[in-house]
């Protein structure tokens, strides 16, 4: 029997008449109409907004939701970074190199509510006092160690090389000793992982910031825009954090307040949205980068306890003046705290456009052998994307307690003052214990990584070594294009170059395309020799995609 086929006649009684063959199948194949298609109340679709703004408004919504249903972090991160080929257009903020005016900037960039001192009653002074007393000789012992003589032959250039090194001896040696006493009796130290100097990146969206002049301009040049020239807008963020020590566990620490608390929903948060550069930021073309001292994949993922080093204090104190020191430690330990809660949010599947379901609790300590100051971190909220900079009903919240010292001076006679309520505060935070949640992860898939996946093996490795590739910061063999001084000059503002062919992006041709506009996945496919394939009718690898890893077009 021949195929089911429409002819198409014409005469003079009809116009259009189907073949006898397509009217049978038709016949065979149709379907009753469903009982619930007439309602008595009539269902009309939703009326929506047609402006530009709220159809950018619903794309960006959507994108947001793409990303959250995604199942793996891996693809999550991919996705994030999908829309920049060359990497977005952030402002830096380095926990190394705080700002004079940007501690106000970093509380609103962050949504930090600042408490002075550490909360009463989250952690168990009582036994961490008992082995503080214990303890007492072994630390001296270690004073003496690394305060009384050098112990590297090694000429480091400048002051602040010599005390970072000398404080990260410091730390790593105490909590040797500390882990030693605390282990027989606390499960959780003995099972902890410790990182020397991890890497600690966090990357999100801040609305409700100010446009700078140049953005001012081209609104105003362009009419749509005109009436919308100071409207916020949205900037990219990235954080860098550098601790000199975690101490990693299984289980998240509990939470201090409650998420609905009055402090948590309705604490004061400066507002101070002008242009980052305002408070002498500096912007830079880098991928979203969220990593937290691992890759994806470890069992013990969430921190117990992070120790930093104070070495820009001196620097800082000379430019400014010791008055300003306190602002500027307050600066780094939002920033560091904020980049470790963020990034470990990020790995239990929430992130810079998925907002938590839980409190994540950081606790920190800085120190320069001498110099304490601890800190308590609770992050109650992740996306502050668009409005929610502003209209949000959580705010984070730091703890942070005054400088006190571990001793008085190192003598040859031996450690003179040693205190030990320094002692017990962080044998204290070594003590607290995790908790083990119902749900922490809702974001992410049963298997969470990218390894159960259910992609051909091939594709998932090839997609986690772009992905490290991608997150290691190194820049691309080719650089994001640009318009160099001479060519703005001599092409863009005075056409002395009639003759020459119209090649670069700036300029209008055939294949123009602008690079700020390049998606991750735009590219040429990657040609398959013919020795290599295993299929011989494909030559080409598929092309990137966040959601099947890789995807024929």
């Amino acid at each position: 029997m021949a195929a089911a086929r429409i002819v198409w006649r014409r005469n003079s009684s009809t116009f259009l008449r189907i073949s006898p063959i397509s009217r049978d199948w038709a016949r065979r194949n149709h379907s009753a109409a469903p009982l619930d298609e007439y309602t008595d109340v009539p269902e009309y679709p939703p009326i929506l907004d047609v402006s530009t703004e709220a159809k950018k408004k619903r794309k960006t919504e959507a994108w947001h939701q793409k990303i959250t249903d995604l199942p793996t972090l891996e693809q999550k991160l991919m996705e994030l970074n999908m829309p920049k080929y060359y990497g977005y257009w952030a402002c830096k903020l380095l926990d190394t190199k705080p700002t004079l005016q940007g501690t106000s900037f970093t509380q609103y960039a962050t949504r930090t509510h600042v408490v002075e001192g550490l909360p009463e009653g989250y952690h168990e002074k009582e036994a961490a006092a008992t082995l503080a007393k214990e303890l007492k000789g072994p630390v001296e012992d270690l004073l003496l160690l690394n305060f009384q003589a050098s112990l590297s032959r090694r000429d480091f250039s400048s002051g602040r090389a010599i005390e970072r090194h000398q404080t990260q001896n410091f730390l790593l040696g105490l909590h040797k000793i500390l882990a030693a006493a605390l282990a027989p009796t606390s499960e959780h130290i003995k099972d902890s992982v410790v990182d020397v100097r991890p890497r600690v990146e966090a990357f999100w969206f801040l609305g409700g910031l100010q446009p700078d002049n140049l953005l001012k301009k081209k609104r105003r040049n362009f009419k749509p825009m005109k009436d919308r020239e100071h409207e916020l807008m949205e900037r990219a963020m990235q954080a860098e954090s550098s601790p000199s020590l975690c101490v990693r566990t299984s289980l998240g620490l509990p939470e201090v307040v409650s998420r609905e608390d009055s402090l948590a929903t309705s604490a004061p948060v400066p507002v101070e949205n002008l242009d980052p550069r305002a408070y002498g930021l500096k912007f830079e073309h880098k991928h979203a980068t969220i990593v937290t001292g691992f890759w994806p994949g470890e069992t013990k993922e969430h921190s117990q306890l992070w120790l930093h080093s104070r070495e820009f204090e001196e620097r800082f104190g000379m430019e400014f003046g010791p008055h300003n020191v306190h602002n500027a430690l307050m600066q780094k330990m939002i920033v560091s705290s904020f980049s470790q809660a963020l990034a470990h949010a990020t790995y239990q599947g929430f992130g810079p456009v998925t907002e938590l379901t839980y409190p994540i609790v950081q606790q920190s300590a800085i120190s320069d052998g001498q110099k304490w100051n601890f800190s308590l971190y609770q992050m109650n909220t992740c996306a502050l994307h668009s409005e929610k900079a502003t209209e949000n009903p959580h705010n984070n919240i730091l703890w942070l307690s005054p400088e006190q010292k571990l001793f008085e001076a190192v003598e040859e006679s031996g450690v003179k003052g040693l205190n030990e309520e320094v002692l017990t505060t962080l044998i204290a935070m070594y003590l607290k214990k995790g908790i083990a949640r119902e749900n922490p992860s809702p974001y992410l898939a049963p298997y969470k990584h990218l390894a159960g996946h259910n992609a051909p093996e091939e594709y998932r490795a090839e997609f986690q070594e772009y992905l490290q590739d991608l997150l290691s910061g190194r820049p691309r063999h080719l650089l994001k294009p640009e318009m160099y001084l001479w060519e703005k000059i001599y092409k863009r503002d005075n056409n002395t170059r009639p003759y020459e062919p119209p090649r670069r992006f700036f300029e209008e041709h055939f294949n123009q395309k602008n690079p700020e506009k390049r998606r991750l996945d735009d590219y040429s496919p990657i040609y398959i020799p013919k020795a290599c394939r295993k299929d011989r009718k494909k030559k080409f690898k598929p092309r990137l995609n966040s959601e099947h890893l890789f995807k024929y077009d």
